[in-house]
């Protein structure tokens, strides 16, 4: 369980890489937030099976995936925001775009 644990957190990692790097315009995005949202619950189930586990008792190991757990929550929400702010200035400038090619209608 450990193992699926680990490789999971490493699909994390490399998804959340993926994420970040990719513009907020592009097609792949939703699909890869549909996979980051899918491999946060197989973790959580992973997690939760293991912390029901009365024979698992390295606590060092659950304390490596609460750190985790806090980076991929920073990193996530950090993205989120980011993403957000691109999308609001996007939408700005088209406005600001609309607005000119009114003027120029006009004239």
């Amino acid at each position: 369980m450990m193992q699926a644990l680990d490789e999971l957190n490493t699909q994390l990692t490399e998804l959340l890489g993926k994420l970040t790097a990719l513009p907020a315009e592009d097609e792949t995005v939703d699909n890869l937030v549909s996979d980051l949202l899918a491999l946060v619950g197989k973790r959580q189930l992973l997690l939760n099976t293991l912390l029901a586990d009365e024979s698992f008792t390295d606590k060092a190991y659950l304390q490596q995936q609460l750190a985790l757990t806090e980076s991929f929550t920073r990193q996530s929400t950090e993205m989120r925001a980011h993403r957000q702010a691109l999308l609001h200035l996007g939408s700005k400038s088209k406005r600001q775009v609309n607005v000119y090619k009114a003027i120029d209608a006009n004239r």
